[in-house]
């Protein structure tokens, strides 16, 4: 990648986060489309290469890192059990319908598992931003999503070693929980320390940007720690997140950090999903690609709509919460590379999952803005009506 490609990359992204503003959408729903329009796909101004994919995989970990900041702590823990109900409807029948679409669409039952399994996946990094944008990451609905997504993660790792258990008939379940239970114990232990040593720490580190440096260290550290555990680096990013949360000092964190990731790696990384995407050679196939696009998203919407309507949110929060847990992104690609590296799945589906990811994508801000927006304007009418009947 040249310098000239990165200031170009830079440049579109705020031309297309200003534009959809215009529009009234959210940033970085224009940033996409941006990557779209210099990339393979339009004008070819750009390639994914591996220096811009590390930038990117960089700015994705800052991203869910400011999340975790941000995140209520309370509200998050009090929100555990309805989350998990959550979450195992956004793997149920997200799974089900996907081996349900790849028997129709003709493929192997091995192929089929895979394809439902990276319909499992989600991949919150799109929403969050989206959520940040609108001031709702604190909402009941933006709490439920986060939660559900680390869940919806660990679930997801768990049954994808199932299925290639199943199609290799030889991995073992065992080790990967080892991984996960050694890690979880760190994190444990990590945030003990943390909160028994953390304000002396902090007051140490508080002069200059020494601090930022301790959050940063700390957050790449979780992310790194948590990919080895067969864990999303973001997920690991996002605890790290959740563990400064409590602090006072992480306002200071948070502005540092968003400087830093704003004007600079998450631009990159939303502009690098428009980016991988060659919607010409998209088009092959695209009976079989509509149908897979269509059970990921519906799948996601009733599967978490409907249990969180069963976990006390009202019909219009449920599919919210749905709407949020769309977008697959990067987890869905790494599950799909997997299979093809294998020799588990085709060309063919490869191809209908990256169309996937790239419209579940596209899909969600708008939705999640249209979906807010309307529960304003009810709010807003029912205020009036009230305010009328006042003397």
């Amino acid at each position: 990648m040249t310098l000239l490609e990165l200031a170009v990359i830079l440049g579109i992204s705020r031309i297309g986060g200003y534009l959809a503003a215009r529009f009234n959408q959210v940033n970085v729903l224009g940033q996409i489309i941006a990557g779209l329009l210099i990339g393979p796909s339009a004008l070819g101004l750009v390639h994914s290469e591996h220096v811009l994919e590390f930038m990117a995989e960089i700015g994705v970990i800052l991203l869910m890192f400011l999340a975790g900041l941000e995140t209520d702590t309370s509200e998050l823990i009090a929100s555990g059990l309805s989350s998990t109900v959550i979450a195992a409807g956004g793997v149920v029948l997200p799974f089900a319908a996907g081996v349900w679409a790849g028997l129709v669409g003709g493929v192997t039952l091995p192929e089929a598992l895979f394809l439902g399994t990276m319909l499992t996946a989600t991949s919150v990094s799109i929403t969050v931003q989206a959520l940040r944008e609108m001031g709702k990451l604190n909402s009941k609905e933006g709490i439920a999503i986060l939660a559900a997504a680390v869940i919806d993660d660990v679930i997801g790792i768990i049954l994808l070693t199932f299925i290639i258990g199943y199609v290799s008939g030889g991995a073992s379940i065992l080790p990967l929980m080892e991984k996960i239970g050694v890690f979880a114990v760190s994190v444990a232990v990590l945030a003990f320390l943390l909160h028994r040593y953390g304000e002396r720490i902090i007051e140490i580190m508080k002069p200059g940007t020494r601090l930022i440096t301790f959050a940063l260290v700390l957050c790449f550290s979780v992310a790194y720690f948590a990919e080895k555990a067969d864990i999303a680096a973001i997920t690991g990013a996002y605890i790290a997140g959740l563990i400064f949360s409590n602090y006072d000092a992480k306002e200071k964190i948070v502005r540092g950090v968003e400087e830093m990731a704003y004007l600079f790696f998450t631009p990159i990384f939303f502009v690098s999903i428009g980016l991988k995407a060659d919607v010409r050679a998209m088009l092959g196939g695209i009976g079989f690609s509509l149908l897979i696009i269509a059970v990921a998203v519906l799948g996601k919407i009733f599967g978490c709509g409907l249990m969180a309507k069963l976990v006390g949110f009202s019909w219009r929060e449920g599919f919210t919460v749905g709407a949020g847990m769309v977008p697959r992104g990067e987890v869905a690609l790494i599950i799909v590379n997997l299979g093809l590296k294998r020799g588990i799945v085709s060309q063919r589906i490869f191809t209908a999952s990256v169309l996937m990811v790239l419209v579940t994508t596209l899909v969600a801000p708008p939705l999640l803005k249209l979906l807010f927006h309307s529960a304003e304007n009810i709010e807003g009418s029912e205020g009036d009506v009230s305010h009328g009947n006042n003397p």
